[in-house]
């Protein structure tokens, strides 16, 4: 055998070669799926979109996560058990959910527990935030940080405002699923109804309900400016949330890829905060433009009628973790 017919054998055996290593190294990108509740009009689905794309790059492009929003995957209820057992990888949730899985979490959601959204940060930052994640692990799941869909105004399709909480009285009104919202509003008068955020708009159309509870971001990325009328900022709780990730997908992971997750989701905690404080300005001025009403509320008179429900959680969440809330943010 000659020099050339050897030379000709090594190039077409590498010809030959060349799609299956193309193809082993396309099959080592892992696709891998995260949901979140919100439209691609909520900017919190442009900031899991900036997590994916952090986390594609930090790995060389052996994780790619695809973001579906709206509850694509299911509903918001089912996309954290869904987590739980494998089928959903990474999911970005609100408290108001989470605290059904595990209870402690409804720390964050007693009225008025923050001044403001750098005292929310810090504590969720801190070794309440760490406290909490610590429960996940056994349901399945990992936090991977905190982040926020920003204050949760009272937004009504009345046009009286919601001053005082006797003007909460028999007023039907959509929450997100959680004890602990459903007691506030009924402590005041109202009546509770949980639905998920993509049934709302016909909800109210329709006179199901009167008001929604919800971030402004989320109203104007669900086009609630058509047809609410009063905004009045209630502002019971700072909506926060977290970034989860499923502990068996997670495990799966190398050690390097754990890291770049990680390290990802830390610097998405600093964005989402940003992002969302930026979006919520925003918002206002969306709203204010389509003629709806911006109100005050008188919060020194919602907060003494929801201090109750400190001492009605107490048994759920524990005397230490509201105790360690208290001293932090000086609720008390």
């Amino acid at each position: 055998m000659n020099k050339q017919t050897i030379s000709r054998r090594h190039v077409i055996g590498a010809a030959l070669a060349a799609p299956a290593i193309i193809g082993t190294a396309r099959a080592q990108a892992r696709m891998l799926k995260m949901t979140l509740a919100d439209t691609v009009a909520n900017p919190v689905y442009d900031i899991c979109k900036k997590f994916a794309a952090d986390v594609h790059e930090r790995t060389k492009g052996s994780l790619d996560i695809q973001v579906y929003g709206a509850g694509q995957l299911g509903s918001q209820v089912n996309a954290l058990t869904g987590m739980q057992t494998g089928i959903i990888d990474f999911v970005a949730h609100t408290t108001g959910y989470m605290d059904t899985i595990w209870p402690r979490c409804a720390v964050l959601d007693l009225p008025y527990v923050f001044r403001d959204g750098a005292m929310a940060a810090k504590v969720l930052d801190g070794p309440v935030g760490e406290e909490l994640f610590k429960a996940f692990p056994e349901r399945g799941v990992y936090g991977l940080c905190w982040g926020h869909w920003g204050w949760r105004p009272c937004s009504t399709t009345l046009t009286k405002p919601l001053t005082e909480p006797s003007d909460m009285a028999g007023l039907k009104i959509r929450i997100q699923p959680g004890a602990i919202f459903a007691e506030s509003f009924k402590q005041v008068g109202a009546i509770p109804v949980a639905i998920d955020i993509s049934e709302v708009y016909v909800a109210m159309s329709q006179g199901a309900v009167q008001a929604i509870e919800t971030p402004i971001i989320s109203m104007v990325a669900n086009k609630m400016q058509e047809i609410v009328k009063v905004v009045n900022q209630t502002n019971f709780v700072y909506n926060a949330g977290a970034l989860m990730v499923s502990k068996r997908r997670f495990d799966s992971f190398t050690p390097e890829q754990q890291t770049a997750v990680r390290e990802a989701a830390k610097d998405m905690a600093v964005y989402w905060r940003a992002d969302v404080a930026t979006a919520t300005d925003k918002a206002a001025e969306t709203m204010k433009a389509a003629g709806v009403q911006i109100a005050d509320v008188d919060t020194g008179a919602y907060t003494k009628a929801l201090k109750p429900i400190y001492d009605k959680f107490r048994p759920v969440i524990g005397d230490d973790l509201v105790d360690m809330v208290l001293k932090q943010t000086g609720a008390a």
